[in-house]
């Protein structure tokens, strides 16, 4: 391989990485707003008390 063709993989890893990381952090939103929806958070709470 010549260089040209290593800096080129290596952007597509880079470019790989940062869509997962954006669909990651969609996720997480999701995630966050789902417990929020349903009263998740509160579920240890109250699982502690009883």
């Amino acid at each position: 391989m010549k260089l040209n063709e290593y800096l080129e993989q290596l952007k597509r890893y880079d470019d790989t990485e940062q869509a997962l990381e954006r669909a990651i952090a969609v996720v997480r939103e999701q995630r966050r707003e789902y417990i929020n929806q349903h009263n998740l958070n509160k579920v240890n709470d109250n699982a502690e008390e009883t």
